[in-house]
This record gives structure tokens, sequence and C-alpha cells, in this order.
């Protein structure tokens, strides 16, 4: 989220498979959001929880004005990134330096959401905190989670979620009579998506029945027997079954029936596979998230598994519903159920091979690219697009070689660098220091690795505004750097340390450490640090009065960008450009200057950057007198800056207050405050839209008839009493009391002069926009 007010509809996920049955539970987990702020569903791996959460969420989720989002916990290895994970999933970034529960918490003081926590079992302590502190702290927030058990905190709401109905397999049967039941109707369904012609039938239904009550009902486990039916049928998969009843006793004798039921299953499906199958599940075990083809042929192929086979025993395991798949950018990608993982885990371990495996996962994803990871040219997107899709295997990488002793240190170089890259950018940087923090602990030789860890540490602290913790780093950095002889890496700490200055507010010192960076890359070039010590030394000197060696700074750094295919480091260089060419009255270059950066940066996603375009686009319109759209874009940029807890530099904070007294006193208070709250509080990619002049697609037309006359929610209400819905009804579909949702309606006939529903329908019917009275 990078905007004060609003944030996208949600990420649910999209569940390609129909949902089964549920009604009694869907309506008894509405009713406890509509009464607890904490709902949590708890039962054993397999049962369901996260289908019914999802399908919860996607029913109410327009009784939550920010939406409805979900945060899937089961890769989470580390509960000190718990924080970091929640915020990425709702798409926050923040500069704040202590990015923890009370730093999210005032990001969503204010919002009106709901949040999915999903598999909060291992997790479960950190989870609590979390969740406790949030909602003590925002009043508009509901928590829907998952877990084993609940989180045991004050206000918490416990749904038990039971296996779906199964028929008794004592007295009379029949096809119709057991196809009420909601195990036999997700089997079914299932079924027919492996075997088109399957039915249940006078030869089979006693079977159906029977398999359906022998797993318990437990839908993951009706899942993958179905899968059996392109080979087997009913009958034989229930004695097959039967034939490994042993492995109910196996294990944890105390376990619940089902628990152990579960694991019957697994152990049975894991049997039937081939030899080789077998060995691929239980490898594919150390992916924590999704993965690609091209991973899995590198960590998993060999001795039992055969590269040229991968694929098709993937295939094999997809068939089986052992793997699950979903789209990727430019691949498909795979992912396992929780359980099912958790259970090839267990192969592995037991084969003796758990950490070789983890080494080959190290070493695939540190080796994607090895030392040049590019930081600096066309390739950066690539690395951001890459790192979103591998950061959980990334961090479990890293994690192995932070815990296991004797393991390269490169590897961690490498892969604590792909991670920085996207903290950076993305504005993950409590994270990103996080992993530092770690990897410098191990990288304790005086080498270029260290050098570079440490600037990159420091600047990740300059962007959360701790000087102090950054400013030793990058010294340190830079010291080292010069001894080894490493004139890049000497020369990005330098440029940083004249930051440091420059937060300061001494302009004349950091102009001295900018010059010395730029004079150390004229005699030994390295683009990145040439880029930069331009970039920055160009705007000091227009700070020091020479604006004519300022603008041909920055265009150098513009033009080595080019030459490079570089962006990120582009889009800094057109922030001063354009910043300078303003204050030189050139407004129309800068502003096409400054909209090229606001495009690379809406690219990178990057809070920070994106900010500071709009407020540079605001002071330029200021200059040509629009200064309605200098207000929105004020507001606009505002917007991100309280999102982030972050703020312009010291020295661009006069032409900040220089251009809203300038349009505060062209329009006056009121029209100024009008223009500005619209930026403050539009979507922030239409506001990102407005700046460049493109059509704004977020935001939906209100309906013009019910302005003035009906809030957003009391339209909403004038809906569901036009649909024929009971106050009770209204007040289930939109997780509210009862007594509220009486509240709304009777608001709603004062308003319009009515006295009975029939007349609010008449009502919505004659003021419904025309496409939808033709549908």
């Amino acid at each position: 989220m990078t905007t004060a007010t609003k944030m996208p509809a949600g990420n649910l996920p999209v569940i390609l498979t129909s949902f089964i049955g549920r009604r009694s539970e869907i309506a008894d987990v509405k009713q406890a959001l509509a009464q607890s702020r904490l709902v949590t569903l708890v039962g054993p791996g397999g049962v369901g929880k996260t289908r019914l959460a999802v399908h919860t969420a996607e029913e109410v989720r327009r009784a939550f004005s920010d939406g409805a989002w979900f945060v899937d916990l089961s890769p989470l290895q580390d509960e000190d990134l718990l924080v970091s994970a929640v915020a990425r999933a709702l798409r926050l970034q923040s500069r704040s330096r202590a990015w923890g529960p009370a730093a999210l918490a005032r990001h969503l003081a204010d919002l009106e959401l709901l949040v999915v926590l999903d598999n909060c079992e291992h997790v479960r302590d950190a989870c609590a905190v979390l969740v406790d502190a949030l909602l003590r702290a925002c009043p508009s927030l509901r928590v829907l989670a998952t877990s084993r058990q609940g989180l045991e905190i004050p206000g918490e709401h416990l749904v038990a979620v039971p296996p779906l109905p199964t028929p008794a397999t004592e007295g009379p049967l029949s096809p119709r009579s057991i196809e009420r039941y909601d195990a036999v109707a997700l089997f079914t369904e299932r079924a027919q998506a492996v075997a088109s012609g399957f039915r249940v039938s006078d030869e089979n239904h006693q079977a159906v029945a029977a398999l359906c009550q022998r797993l318990d009902g437990i839908p993951l486990a009706l899942e993958l027997a179905a899968a059996r039916l392109r080979v087997l049928s009913p009958q034989q998969i229930l004695e097959r079954l039967e034939e490994h009843s042993d492995l109910l006793r196996s294990g944890n004798a105390v376990a619940p029936e089902r628990h152990r039921s579960m694991h019957s299953l697994i152990a049975w499906s894991y049997d039937l596979c081939s030899a080789e199958e077998r060995m691929l599940w239980a490898r594919l075990g150390v992916f924590p998230g999704t993965f690609d083809l091209e991973a899995v042929e590198q960590v998993c192929a060999g001795d039992e598994v055969p590269r040229e086979l991968v694929l098709d025993l993937l295939s094999g395991l997809v068939d089986k519903s052992i793997l699950l798949t979903a789209p990727g950018a430019d691949a498909m990608r795979y992912r396992m159920p929780e359980t099912i993982r958790a259970f090839g885990r267990e192969q592995l371990a037991a084969a003796g091979q758990e950490k070789e495996l983890r080494r080959r996962h190290r070493d695939h994803f540190a080796n994607i690219y090895g030392a040049n990871l590019p930081w600096f040219g066309p390739r950066q997107r690539e690395l951001l697009s890459w790192m979103r899709l591998e950061r959980d295997n990334y961090r479990a990488a890293l994690t192995f070689c932070l815990e296991e002793t004797g393991e390269p240190v490169a590897s961690a170089v490498h892969m604590v660098g792909a991670i920085a890259a996207e903290t950076m950018v993305r504005g993950f940087l409590s994270e990103g220091r996080h992993w530092m923090h770690r990897v410098l602990e191990l990288v304790d030789e005086p080498t270029s690795e260290r050098a570079l860890l440490l600037w990159v540490d420091g600047w990740h602290a300059l962007n959360q505004g701790d000087i102090d913790g950054g400013e030793p780093r990058l010294e340190a950095g830079r010291d080292l750097a010069e001894r080894l002889g490493d004139a890049g890496n000497a020369a990005v700490a330098t440029v940083f340390l004249g930051m440091c200055a420059m937060m300061r507010g001494d302009v004349e010192g950091a102009f001295r450490l900018y010059g010395d960076a730029f004079a150390r890359m004229r005699r030994e070039y390295e683009p990145l640090g040439f880029v930069m010590a331009a970039t920055r030394l160009g705007f000091a000197s227009f700070l020091l009065g020479d604006a004519d060696r300022a603008v041909e700074l920055c265009e150098e750094a513009i033009a080595e960008s080019d030459a490079h295919g570089e962006k990120w480091h582009k889009a800094e260089a057109l922030a001063d450009l354009s910043t300078i060419l303003w204050r030189l009255g050139e407004t129309s270059r800068a502003r096409e200057l400054a909209a090229d950066g606001l495009r690379i940066q809406r690219d990178f996603d990057n809070a920070v950057g994106t900010a500071q375009f709009l407020e540079i686009l605001a002071w330029i319109a200021a200059a040509e007198h629009q200064h309605p759209r200098a207000a929105r874009l004020l507001g606009s940029a505002d917007g991100v800056w309280h999102a982030i807890d972050a703020s312009l530099f010291p020295q661009l904070l006069g032409y900040r207050e220089e251009t809203e007294t300038t349009v505060r006193r062209a329009l006056g208070a009121r029209a100024f405050e009008t223009d500005y709250r619209v930026g403050l509080q539009a979507p922030h990619l239409d506001n990102v839209a407005f700046a460049l002049d493109e059509p704004e697609e977020s935001a939906a037309p209100t309906d013009s008839s019910a302005v003035g006359v009906l809030t957003r929610r009391e339209r909403e209400i004038a809906d569901l009493v036009a649909s024929g819905l009971s106050n009770r009804d209204i007040a289930a579909n939109l997780v509210i009391s009862r007594r509220t949702a009486e509240g709304h309606v009777d608001h709603i006939l004062g308003k319009l002069g009515f006295t009975s529903r029939v007349q609010i329908a008449a009502w919505v019917a004659e003021n419904r926009p025309s496409d939808q009275s033709r549908s």
C-alpha cells in the first residue's frame, strides 16, 4: 500500500476448483466475524480450513471498504520476519526503523479490512503478539486465522472446522441417498475431473460411501483418493486402504483417529507412486513455497530421479493431486499442500538425504546470478521479478547457509545481495537489514564481499533515516575497500557518506565527499559508482550555486545510464535534473523528465521515488499556474509519505513549503483543501495516472442519483433490500450485527421519505445504472 487511506480491493487467491458444501460452517464464520474481531478456524491438516477461510472472505469482502487480504504463512521459517511477510502481502512499504507490530498497526489504523492469516500454527506465538497489537490499535480491522490450535488471545472466537459429513454405512443405502452428503459430492466432482464418465451408481455406491467414511470426510484425503480413479475403482481404493490399516497404529498412538487416518491416506498415496515419483515427492519437500521446472531439474534430478524423466514425473504428481499448479509470469509454477510437503520432508529425512537436498537447493539459488548480480544495467527488473517469485526459496536457502557450519560464505553473500536488491527497491528495509546483519556475522574476513555488505547495510539504514546506525557501517565499508584497492566499493560507500552529511544539512561536506568519489571514478571507472557520484555531485553543485555544472553532471549520469540500459539510478538523476531545471525556469523540459522518472519508479513499485516525482510534478504545475493540479499532486505525494513513514530531504522541504504557500494563496484555503484531499484519498495508481495525464482506471464512477442522498454503505444495503434480503440476512452478508443492519434500513427509509421496504426496492430499480437495467 502506498497511500494513506486507500488500498486495492485485496489479494484473495483464485480457487480453480468448486467449493462444496460447508453452508452451516460459512454461516458460523460470518456470524463469528460479526461478533468478534478475531476468528480462528481450527482443525487438523487437510480438513479444509484454508478453503473455508478464502471462500468466506470472498463472500464478505464487500463489507470491508479496504479489501480482504490473504497472507500465506506456511513458507515462513523465521518468526522474526512475520511482520514483513504480512506487510508484503498487504503491499505495504515502510522506511520505519522499527518495522514491528506497532509500525504495522500505524499503517492499518484507519483502514477497514479483513486479513486472512493462513497456517499460523508454526509461528503461533508471534502471530498472537502481532494480532493482539493490531486489534488494539486498528478498530476497523478483523482477522480470520487458520491454525491447528487457537492463538489464545483475548477476544478470540474459535470455530472448529469438522470433516465433511459422510453417509453412515449401516442400513440401506442407494446412490441417491448418499449423494446428498458433502463428502460424496466432493469425491464425485474431483473424480469426474480425472475420469469424466464417473458417477455414483448401483454398482459402486456402497464402496463410495465406505470410502468417504473410511477417510473421515477429510477433503484433502478425498481429493487424493479421487485422483486414483483413473486407474482404480472405488472398491479397489477401499481394499488397498484396508491393507494399510496398520499405518493407523503407527507414529503417535494418542493422536486423534482422523490425524492418523490422514497420514494413512498420504502414506498409501505415496506407496502407490512409482519409485521415481516417491523420490521426487520427497525431494520437493525442500521447496517452502512455489517453484518451477528448472529449479526441480537442478535441485531434484540425479540418481533415482533421471533428469529426462523430471517433467513426466511432475505431471504424474499433478495428476495424483500431490502437486498443485499455478501460472507464473513466463512458466508454470508448482506447489505442494503443506500436509503433503511435510510428509515428503519426513521421507527425505528418513532416507538421510535432507541436508544434501537443502545444499543443492542452496546452490541453485545462489548460482542463478552468481557473483554478477545485476545491480546496474538492463537486468534489474529481471532480478526484482525473479525475487518476487522466489523470495521464500531465497529465505530458506540463506537460512541453511546461516545455520549449517562450514557452508561456503560466497553463497550467503550472493543470496543476501539478491534479497537486498529487492528490499531496497521495494521498501522492505527492516527485512534487508535483518539478513544483512546475520550474514555480516558470518563474513568476518577483510574481503571485498564484506566491504560491499557494509555499504549495502548502511544504505538500508540511511533510507530509514538512521544516520547514526548507517554512518559507521559506511565508514567501515569505505575504509576496508580502500585497504583492498577496491575502487568501486570505496566510491559507493563514499557517496553514501556524502548523503549522511546532506541529511544533516552539511551541503559543503557532502559536496567534498561526492567530489572525492567522482574523482576516484574518473580515474578508476566503475559504472555504478560513476553514475551515483555524478548525480549527487550535480545536485550538491546546484545547491552551492553552480547550476551549469549541476546540469552537466546530471546529464552525464543519465547518458551513462542509457549507455548501460540502466533505469533505477537513471531515475535518481532524472529527479535531480528535473528539480534543477524547474528552479531555472525550464518547466517544459523539467516536466518531461519528471514524467519519465515517475514511469520508471512505477515500474519498480518504489514508493519513495514515486512520492518524490509526485512532489516535483506538483512544483512544476504550480510554476505553470495549474494550481488545482498542483494541489492534488501535493496530496498524492503526502499520501505516500505518510504511508511509508518518510519525507523529503531537508534541502527539498523548502521547495515543498514554497509551492504549498503559492497554491493555497492562488486557490484559497477551501478550494486547496478540496483538491488536496482528492489526491490524499484517491487510489495510488489513479494518482500516478493523473500525474502522467493517463486515464484513471481504478476509481469507479459513483451513481449520481445516490450522491447526497445515501452513503456508499447505505446504497449497498439498499441494493440488498431490493434483492429481498431480510435484516438478518443483510447482517450476515455484510458481517455486521442485526441491530446495525436494522439501523441502516431505518436511516434509508428516513432519508428517502419512505415507509416500506417495497419503496426502497422501487427506488433502487429506478436509479440503477442503465447497463445494469438492461442485464
